[in-house]
Protein backbone atom coordinates (compact mmCIF):
# COMPACT_ATOMS: atom_id res chain seq x y z
CA UNK A 1 0.00 0.00 0.00
CA UNK A 2 1.32 3.46 -0.77
CA UNK A 3 0.49 6.20 1.47
CA UNK A 4 -1.98 8.16 -1.28
CA UNK A 5 -4.09 4.94 -1.14
CA UNK A 6 -7.10 5.73 1.19
CA UNK A 7 -8.05 2.49 2.48
CA UNK A 8 -6.06 -0.43 4.53
CA UNK A 9 -5.64 -3.50 3.48
CA UNK A 10 -6.48 -6.83 5.28
CA UNK A 11 -4.04 -8.88 6.77
CA UNK A 12 -3.28 -12.56 7.65
CA UNK A 13 -0.12 -14.34 8.16
CA UNK A 14 0.71 -17.59 6.62
CA UNK A 15 1.10 -20.87 9.06
CA UNK A 16 3.86 -19.83 12.13
CA UNK A 17 7.52 -21.34 10.71
CA UNK A 18 9.80 -21.94 13.81
CA UNK A 19 12.83 -20.07 13.62
CA UNK A 20 15.06 -17.70 15.73
CA UNK A 21 12.59 -14.48 15.09
CA UNK A 22 9.97 -16.00 17.67
CA UNK A 23 12.55 -15.29 20.42
CA UNK A 24 11.77 -11.95 21.55
CA UNK A 25 8.22 -12.84 20.77
CA UNK A 26 8.43 -16.10 23.37
CA UNK A 27 10.21 -14.11 25.96
CA UNK A 28 7.87 -11.38 26.28
CA UNK A 29 4.92 -14.12 26.42
CA UNK A 30 6.29 -15.47 29.42
CA UNK A 31 6.76 -12.30 31.21
CA UNK A 32 3.33 -10.96 30.58
CA UNK A 33 2.75 -14.59 32.14
CA UNK A 34 4.82 -14.54 34.92
CA UNK A 35 3.43 -10.73 36.07
CA UNK A 36 -0.52 -12.27 35.52
CA UNK A 37 0.63 -15.18 38.01
CA UNK A 38 2.45 -12.67 40.08
CA UNK A 39 -1.20 -10.42 40.41
CA UNK A 40 -0.55 -7.48 38.25
CA UNK A 41 -2.43 -4.73 37.74
CA UNK A 42 -4.62 -4.41 34.78
CA UNK A 43 -3.18 -0.70 33.64
CA UNK A 44 0.63 -2.31 34.57
CA UNK A 45 -0.38 -5.11 32.29
CA UNK A 46 -1.56 -3.43 29.50
CA UNK A 47 0.96 -0.97 29.51
CA UNK A 48 3.42 -3.79 29.76
CA UNK A 49 1.63 -5.21 26.44
CA UNK A 50 2.32 -2.20 24.31
CA UNK A 51 5.49 -1.88 25.61
CA UNK A 52 7.04 -5.63 24.45
CA UNK A 53 4.82 -5.23 21.52
CA UNK A 54 7.38 -2.15 21.29
CA UNK A 55 10.59 -3.96 21.58
CA UNK A 56 9.43 -7.05 19.34
CA UNK A 57 8.62 -5.03 16.69
CA UNK A 58 11.20 -2.45 17.11
CA UNK A 59 9.34 0.87 16.58
CA UNK A 60 8.92 4.27 17.90
CA UNK A 61 5.00 3.71 19.08
CA UNK A 62 2.97 1.23 20.47
CA UNK A 63 -0.67 1.40 21.70
CA UNK A 64 -4.05 0.14 22.53
CA UNK A 65 -7.63 1.42 21.68
CA UNK A 66 -10.27 -0.28 24.02
CA UNK A 67 -14.38 -0.35 23.71
CA UNK A 68 -15.86 2.29 25.55
CA UNK A 69 -19.21 1.56 27.42
CA UNK A 70 -21.08 2.46 24.11
CA UNK A 71 -21.51 1.08 21.02
CA UNK A 72 -19.61 3.24 18.56
CA UNK A 73 -16.16 4.43 19.94
CA UNK A 74 -13.15 3.12 21.15
CA UNK A 75 -10.22 4.64 23.11
CA UNK A 76 -6.60 4.57 23.51
CA UNK A 77 -6.42 4.46 26.74
CA UNK A 78 -2.57 3.11 26.90
CA UNK A 79 0.38 4.81 24.31
CA UNK A 80 4.11 4.07 25.02
CA UNK A 81 6.84 5.81 22.94
CA UNK A 82 7.68 8.64 20.97
CA UNK A 83 4.38 10.73 20.62
CA UNK A 84 2.45 9.06 22.83
CA UNK A 85 1.26 12.11 24.15
CA UNK A 86 -0.95 12.72 21.06
CA UNK A 87 -2.89 10.01 21.24
CA UNK A 88 -3.28 9.00 24.46
CA UNK A 89 -6.72 9.51 25.06
CA UNK A 90 -8.20 9.40 21.91
CA UNK A 91 -11.65 8.13 21.14
CA UNK A 92 -12.24 7.29 17.44
CA UNK A 93 -15.37 5.86 15.90
CA UNK A 94 -15.57 2.17 15.17
CA UNK A 95 -17.27 2.27 11.95
CA UNK A 96 -14.99 5.43 10.51
CA UNK A 97 -11.47 4.34 11.57
CA UNK A 98 -8.74 1.51 10.88
CA UNK A 99 -9.01 0.94 14.81
CA UNK A 100 -12.82 0.05 14.27
CA UNK A 101 -12.20 -2.03 11.22
CA UNK A 102 -9.74 -4.25 13.15
CA UNK A 103 -11.79 -4.49 16.09
CA UNK A 104 -15.09 -5.30 14.40
CA UNK A 105 -13.45 -7.63 11.78
CA UNK A 106 -11.39 -8.88 14.27
CA UNK A 107 -8.38 -9.24 11.24
CA UNK A 108 -5.15 -7.82 11.46
CA UNK A 109 -4.71 -4.56 9.04
CA UNK A 110 -1.59 -2.95 7.00
CA UNK A 111 -1.88 0.36 6.38
CA UNK A 112 0.01 4.07 6.54
CA UNK A 113 -1.57 6.44 9.27
CA UNK A 114 -2.39 8.98 6.46
CA UNK A 115 -5.16 6.34 5.38
CA UNK A 116 -6.83 7.49 8.20
CA UNK A 117 -7.64 11.01 9.30
CA UNK A 118 -8.68 9.80 13.05
CA UNK A 119 -4.52 9.45 13.53
CA UNK A 120 -3.84 12.81 11.43
CA UNK A 121 -1.54 13.77 14.77
CA UNK A 122 1.00 10.58 14.01
CA UNK A 123 3.86 10.74 12.07
CA UNK A 124 2.96 9.08 8.83
CA UNK A 125 4.60 6.06 8.87
CA UNK A 126 3.24 2.42 8.93
CA UNK A 127 0.73 0.96 11.23
CA UNK A 128 0.08 -2.32 12.08
CA UNK A 129 -3.31 -3.02 13.84
CA UNK A 130 -4.21 -5.88 15.85
CA UNK A 131 -6.62 -7.39 17.40
CA UNK A 132 -6.48 -8.69 20.69
CA UNK A 133 -8.67 -11.21 20.49
CA UNK A 134 -9.31 -14.20 23.05
CA UNK A 135 -11.36 -16.51 20.35
CA UNK A 136 -14.42 -15.65 22.13
CA UNK A 137 -14.01 -11.74 22.39
CA UNK A 138 -12.46 -8.93 20.93
CA UNK A 139 -11.31 -6.98 24.16
CA UNK A 140 -9.60 -4.31 21.79
CA UNK A 141 -6.34 -3.17 19.28
CA UNK A 142 -2.72 -3.34 19.77
CA UNK A 143 -1.31 -1.07 16.92
CA UNK A 144 2.27 -0.35 16.27
CA UNK A 145 3.81 2.36 14.26
CA UNK A 146 7.03 2.33 12.30
CA UNK A 147 9.18 5.60 11.40
CA UNK A 148 8.52 7.52 8.76
CA UNK A 149 9.03 6.56 5.93
CA UNK A 150 9.75 3.15 6.60
CA UNK A 151 8.57 -0.10 4.77
CA UNK A 152 5.43 -1.83 5.79
CA UNK A 153 5.78 -4.10 8.03
CA UNK A 154 7.29 -7.97 6.68
CA UNK A 155 5.17 -10.93 6.90
CA UNK A 156 7.39 -12.53 9.62
CA UNK A 157 7.42 -8.98 12.09
CA UNK A 158 3.52 -8.80 11.46
CA UNK A 159 3.04 -12.64 12.19
CA UNK A 160 5.31 -12.33 15.21
CA UNK A 161 3.46 -9.10 16.60
CA UNK A 162 -0.16 -10.86 16.40
CA UNK A 163 0.99 -14.19 17.90
CA UNK A 164 1.65 -11.91 20.48
CA UNK A 165 -1.40 -9.91 20.40
CA UNK A 166 -3.19 -13.11 20.65
CA UNK A 167 -1.34 -14.25 23.73
CA UNK A 168 -1.60 -10.90 25.47
CA UNK A 169 -5.71 -10.74 24.80
CA UNK A 170 -5.63 -14.36 26.81
CA UNK A 171 -3.37 -13.15 29.48
CA UNK A 172 -5.52 -9.96 30.24
CA UNK A 173 -9.24 -11.55 30.11
CA UNK A 174 -7.14 -14.16 32.55
CA UNK A 175 -6.01 -10.54 35.06
CA UNK A 176 -9.69 -9.76 34.25
CA UNK A 177 -11.05 -12.80 35.54
CA UNK A 178 -9.39 -12.59 38.42
CA UNK A 179 -9.70 -8.71 39.46
CA UNK A 180 -13.07 -9.69 39.33
CA UNK A 181 -13.10 -12.58 41.60
CA UNK A 182 -11.44 -10.21 44.87
CA UNK A 183 -12.86 -8.13 46.42
CA UNK A 184 -13.73 -4.50 44.57
CA UNK A 185 -10.68 -1.66 45.03
CA UNK A 186 -10.77 1.53 46.58
CA UNK A 187 -12.99 3.47 44.04
CA UNK A 188 -10.55 6.36 44.10
CA UNK A 189 -7.92 4.41 42.24
CA UNK A 190 -7.73 6.21 39.86
CA UNK A 191 -5.72 3.67 37.43
CA UNK A 192 -8.43 1.75 37.19
CA UNK A 193 -9.58 0.02 33.94
CA UNK A 194 -12.28 -1.92 33.24
CA UNK A 195 -12.73 -4.21 30.00
CA UNK A 196 -16.17 -3.80 28.95
CA UNK A 197 -17.85 -6.59 27.18
CA UNK A 198 -17.77 -6.94 23.63
CA UNK A 199 -20.87 -4.66 21.88
CA UNK A 200 -22.62 -5.22 19.11
CA UNK A 201 -20.08 -4.76 15.73
CA UNK A 202 -20.90 -1.48 14.25
CA UNK A 203 -19.53 -0.76 10.65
Amino acid sequence: MNGNDPAATGWWPPSLSRGADNGPRVAASFDLMAAVLDGIALPDLLIRVADRARAIADVPLTFIALPTEDAFTLRIDIAVGADSDRVRGLTVRRGRSMLGRAFSSRRALSARIVADQTLSALPAGPILILPLDTGEATLGVLAALGRPGAEPFSPSAARQLLLFADTSARLVQLAEDQRTATPRPDPADERIITLHPPLPRQM
